[in-house]
């Protein structure tokens, strides 16, 4: 994470995520990188040695709460506030790690539906593109199957070997059945520093609506909202049809003329530098 920081930086200023995903971040002792304009969890791998580990950033305008998992996998969780309420976690499962079904079924148990589940789960399996099965992969169909999940891989390829420039699916991305169709899933076209494709889950959950304006009371101009005021809320709007409606109109009006506004753009990351 810290090597491809500004990389990761650039992927926000291009895509403006709510919440980011990252596996082997190599944080020791649960430490983690800020990341402006986002709020971070994290969960470092077992040890002293800086290798795996989980980060979920969540972006500061998205309401969230975190959730206490009990595993010893190294796994995070937040209840998100979005056009739904969510659950999302992140999972990082080594290729060394023994695990077994019952770590994965329990991890699943303490999450509240409806849930996204996004990591390298090192799982092989041509149901999500791969070329080649392993014991891992015949383990994540049996979790899917059982509990009725459904998967958001396209079969597009998630990792690039370096040195023999082979390529597999070993991450997956995983929900709960009612918002199967609520997200697209794709690739970055660039491996960004890493050997894994960043993976994009677009999705119509997020509410696009433009922030609310905002009166800027310390900038208004109150001499000239008391002149106005004063020649054109005069007693003649009480015996208007709609004496209410008039009187809230004709005020709003002098305020608009008086006290300026904030924007209604939407939330945006900060600019990052132009040079990379």
């Amino acid at each position: 994470l810290r090597a491809n920081f500004e990389e990761l930086r650039l992927l926000c200023n291009q895509y403006n995520p709510q919440i980011v995903a990252v596996q082997e971040c190599q944080l020791r002792k649960d430490k983690i990188i800020n990341l402006t304009g986002f709020s971070g969890i994290t969960k470092s791998s077992p040890g002293d040695n800086a290798t795996g580990g989980v980060t979920l950033y969540i972006h500061k305008s998205v309401l969230f709460s975190e959730i206490q998992l009990d595993t010893d996998l190294q796994a995070v969780a937040v209840r998100v506030s979005a056009k739904k309420t969510l659950t999302v976690c992140n999972i990082y499962l080594p290729p060394s790690l023994d695990v077994n079904f019952s770590d994965l079924e329990h991890l699943i148990q303490q999450l509240p539906a409806p849930f996204v589940l996004v990591g390298d789960l090192n799982a092989h399996s041509p149901l999500w593109g791969d070329v080649r099965q392993d014991s891992r992969g015949q383990m994540i169909e049996e979790l899917l199957n059982d509990y009725n999940l459904c998967l958001l891989n396209t079969g597009e390829p998630t990792y690039r070997h370096h040195s023999h420039h082979s390529f597999s699916v070993p991450d997956v991305s995983i929900c709960d059945p009612s918002l199967a169709l609520e997200f697209d899933w794709l690739t970055h076209n660039d491996l960004c520093g890493s050997d894994h494709f960043p993976i994009i889950l677009k999705t119509s959950l997020r509410d696009d609506e433009p922030a609310a304006e905002h009166w800027k009371f310390d900038r208004a101009d109150w001499m000239s909202f008391r002149t106005l005021c004063a020649s054109r809320l005069s007693d003649e709007l009480a015996l208007s049809e709609d004496p209410v409606a008039q009187f809230t109109d004709t005020l709003i009006e002098i305020a608009n003329q008086t006290i300026p506004k904030s924007h209604t753009s939407k939330n945006k990351l900060p600019k990052v530098p132009w040079f990379n």
